[in-house]
């Protein structure tokens, strides 16, 4: 029964009637079949599925047959029956508490870190959980990082609620540029009908112009016939009148005849004009006149009601089009305070890793935190547990004391973090405990800042690094005489080392070709350093800027950097942190 994580105590005194018949042990969800058998339903089940092929109907009616058992007698008995954890190994827990056990009783049942919410990956025994918080990071940075995961939050939703503004803009530009579409369209009809209307009143100018040509051909022509009908009249009177020689009657009657044919022409040229007269009658021509005045007109008042119906749809599209306008800018305005506000996220984020940074980096997690005593260095290892973390700092520890302290301290204690700043360490402690760092298997952290390793002790723990290092991740060696011999030494060690996050190098000698060669080492073959701190380092000057600006554009892993009092001017400072706010995940203390 151990896939349940416990086992029955005294099974073989336990009855038969409780035990199924194919396992042999006591029922564990016991059902009955239809021909009234008992078995544990795992088992019958596992049974069943192994002799009938897959998805056969009869298998399926025979499962969904099994009815649990509910004899309470024998549901009694096995409730009763006591039980031995596999985990914990507590026995005589019965088999009806054994699940309360498992889940909140049992001090060896898995359980997650209470801060697995920000990311502790720690899940272990509930007996080893109150050791594990007193130790977590993600547990003691809670405050900073619940605040840095809020302001992340606030970040994401005022990104989401820009991108959404900016949609809504541009569909708002699509409605302004398909209304002006629109508005183009009707400028364009309205053209055309304006076009057809100064047509239609060309055209009416030219027939009042041919109707005035016939009055006065009409007038001219009624003229002309009077004159020759008083003429005529005048040459009656004279026959009347005179008399006439009989010679010179041939002449005038010849006369006559011309005087007939003169009237005869214009009487026929009268009745031609009667009957173009007739044919075209200023009367027919001024109805034409004026039924074409009448369509103009109403084509004009037409065009003028389209055009004001235009008018008014043109303002009523105009409106909601200032409003989109007035909106967009609205809009606009606010997408620039809020990518100000974005912006001031961003650099409140930055402000808050750094910061988790340097309270890491100044976090003085010592539970084990030594007492000075007087006397030999013996007397300071007493207190030290196994697996503790140390701070032998400020015991006035010097070179003839590391062996031991090495042996004690790594070697027998597996200390995981071991401070030793303020001592009298010189090259060769350091070198001693170099030595033992090459089977170190427990120490993450090691503190030597405030002694005198120099150039020797860094070359001694910058080979011990370079092979076979698992576990260090933190090494800080400020204020050691270190120069940029030891720079190099270092440099060497990070081509290799995959451990080292947090190196600390401040208040050194370490100049320019120093940090040319820590650059060229984290930017061509280091993916893990994450912080290098280089703060007063008097000798380091703006000839090594472009190789820091190097580092800033190219390296994929280090994020943080110190140069606070170096000897930089203030444009190569300037320079850099323009650099640093480019490439964005990246932050520069100078």
């Amino acid at each position: 029964m151990s896939d349940f994580n416990f086992e029955y105590m005294n099974e073989a005194s336990i009855d038969a009637l409780l035990k199924c018949r194919l396992c042999s042990k006591p029922f564990f969800d016991p059902i009955i079949t239809r021909d009234g058998d008992r078995f544990c339903r795992k088992c019958i089940t596992q049974k069943e599925s192994a002799n009938r092929p897959t998805g056969c109907i009869r298998q399926s009616s025979f499962i969904e047959n099994l009815v649990p058992m509910t004899e309470k007698l024998l549901l009694d008995m096995l409730d009763s029956l006591t039980v031995k954890c596999t985990q914990c190994q507590k026995i005589n827990t019965r088999v009806v508490h054994l699940q309360q056990h498992l889940q909140h009783e049992c001090p060896k049942r898995i359980v997650l870190c209470i801060a697995s919410d920000l990311k502790c990956p720690w899940m272990g025994p509930y007996d080893e959980f109150d050791s594990h918080i007193q130790k977590c990071t993600f547990h003691l940075l809670r405050p900073i990082l619940m605040e840095s995961l809020q302001f992340q939050k606030q970040f994401e939703q005022y990104k989401q609620s820009y991108d959404q503004q900016q949609q809504e803009i541009e569909q708002l530009r699509e409605k302004m540029k398909s209304y002006e579409n629109h508005m183009e369209k009707l400028q364009k009809a309205h053209t055309i009908i304006l076009g057809s209307l100064s047509q239609q009143v060309r055209r009416c100018s030219e027939f009042e112009k041919d109707l005035q040509q016939i009055r006065e051909e009409f007038n001219k022509y009624d003229n002309q016939q009077i004159e020759l009908k008083q003429e005529l009249q005048l040459i009656k009177e004279q026959t009347n009148q005179a008399s006439i020689p009989s010679d010179e009657i041939p002449n005038e009657s010849h006369r006559l005849n011309q005087l007939q044919q003169a009237i005869d022409d214009v009487s026929s040229k009268f009745q031609q004009l009667d009957v173009k007269i007739q044919l075209k009658s200023v009367d027919d021509v001024t109805n034409q006149l004026h039924q074409l005045d009448v369509k103009c007109q109403q084509r004009a008042d037409q065009s003028q009601n389209e055009i004001q119906k235009l008018k008014v749809e043109f303002n009523q599209r105009m409106t909601p089009l200032n409003e989109y306008q007035l909106e967009i800018r609205k809009l606009q305005e606010e997408g620039r305070s809020q990518k100000d506000e974005i912006t001031t996220l961003k650099q409140n984020v930055k402000q808050h890793d750094t910061q988790i940074l340097l309270m890491a980096k100044e976090k003085s997690d010592t539970p084990n935190t030594l007492i000075h005593q007087d006397g030999r260095i013996e007397a300071l290892m007493e207190s030290i547990d196994f697996y503790s973390d140390v701070d032998l700092s400020r015991k006035k520890i010097g070179d003839q004391d590391m062996e031991f302290l090495c042996k004690k301290v790594i070697v027998d204690s597996r200390c995981g973090k071991l401070r030793l700043e303020h001592n009298e360490i010189s090259g060769n402690g350091a070198t001693t405990l170099a030595d033992i760092l090459y089977t170190n298997t427990s120490l993450v952290e090691l503190n030597l800042s405030s002694n005198q390793i120099s150039d020797t002790g860094a070359r001694a723990l910058a080979r011990a690094l370079s092979i076979n290092n698992e576990t260090m991740e933190w090494l800080e060696l400020d204020s050691n005489n270190i120069t940029d011999d030891g720079a190099d030494y270092l440099a060497d060690m990070l081509k290799t080392n995959t451990t080292i996050q947090i190196l600390n190098l401040g208040s050194n000698a370490i100049g320019d070709r120093g940090v040319r060669q820590l650059i060229s080492a984290i930017t061509s073959h280091n993916n893990t350093l994450q912080c290098l701190n280089l703060t007063s380092n008097k000798l380091i000057t703006d000839a090594c800027v472009n190789d820091l600006i190097k580092m800033i554009q190219h390296n994929q892993s280090n994020h943080v950097v110190w140069l606070n009092n170096c000897s930089l001017s203030k444009n190569a400072v300037e320079k850099l942190k323009q650099e640093a706010e480019k490439k964005g995940n990246f932050a520069l203390e100078a």
